[in-house]
């Protein structure tokens, strides 16, 4: 999803379709931009209320619940999320977090008014989680205008770089596990696959006394699907779709059966979207699978 067209019609058009697939809860991800000497730009919730209102209403109308799981546009600027961070250039990490600071504070402020019941304080900064005083301190602002159950999103393989889990209600993670090294693996291995990734979730989840929450989980229509889950490298293919919906329908089964595991946000959706692509959940296989295992009612 994509800035303004969450308060447009199609996203009250998303919501339905959604709906008859089973779905009851929609992450929405409002930006703010990065630069390389750490300003944060970005526009207070207070000028883009127009959309962020109008997607909170037509949520609440549709009995969807919202996460609200704000990002930080990197592009251009670092290679991913995971990558931004200062060294030792001390005025760049105070600017930095200043402005991470207001950012996130507004829109924990908006979520409250709007009657958003789970909000990411972070996503994917691991490269800046080892400032955990001053994590500790956005956290404890942030529960003082927000009353909901908070997370972070943690990428897979960088859940024990956060270090102030015990502030938070769910460990968050973004859960593109690899799966197999073959290209089309078969359901047994990629059974074998989770098994070790499930046992790692749970002791960790017991280590910490904090129920795990996939705040993402996603396979493109690529060969690499398996192998580089977070890769894009979409490509239509008979072997690709047959992949995807093994994939998809595996971890629903794996994650539903685990009792750590509170929830999971697939890996996306945009309203509107005419030519879907690139992790692209409105097409048929990912409808497919959505909707023989949450749509109870058929």
């Amino acid at each position: 999803m994509y800035g303004a067209i969450w308060g447009s019609p199609e996203m009250a058009k998303t919501l339905d379709d959604l709906q008859g697939l089973g779905v009851t809860w929609v992450s929405i991800h409002p930006y703010a931009g990065v630069r390389r000497d750490g300003t944060i730009r970005v526009r207070e919730t207070a000028a883009e209320t127009g959309y962020l209102q109008r997607a909170a209403e037509m949520s609440r109308s549709a009995g969807v619940e919202l996460f609200w799981k704000p990002h930080l546009a990197y592009w251009g600027s670092f290679e991913w999320r995971g990558d931004i961070e200062f060294q030792g250039d001390q005025e760049a990490w105070e600017r930095f977090f200043k402005g991470y600071r207001d950012f996130i504070v507004d829109h924990a402020r908006f979520a409250e008014s709007a009657g958003v019941p789970l909000f990411a304080v972070g996503t994917e900064l691991e490269a800046t989680t080892h400032h955990e005083e001053i994590w500790r301190e956005i956290v404890a602002e942030i529960r003082k205008v927000y009353s909901g159950k908070l997370t972070y999103a943690a990428n897979w393989d960088r859940v024990d770089r956060v270090t102030f889990w015990d502030a938070l209600d769910f460990i968050g993670v973004q859960a593109y596990f690899p799966l197999s090294h073959d290209p089309y693996p078969g359901r047994d291995a990629i059974n074998a696959a989770w098994d070790s990734h499930i046992v790692n979730i749970r002791e960790y989840s017991a280590r910490m006394g904090k129920p795990i929450l996939f705040t993402e989980i996603g396979y493109d229509m690529a060969e690499s699907a398996a192998r580089e889950p977070w890769e894009t490298a979409s490509r239509d293919t008979p072997a690709n779709r047959e992949l995807r919906r093994r994939l998809m329908a595996i971890a629903l089964e794996r994650i539903e059966a685990e009792p750590s595991i509170h929830g999971l946000f697939w890996w996306k959706w945009i309203p509107g979207q005419r030519s879907p692509r690139d992790f692209a959940m409105q097409n048929q296989e990912a409808r497919d699978v959505l909707r023989e295992y949450w749509n109870t009612a058929e």
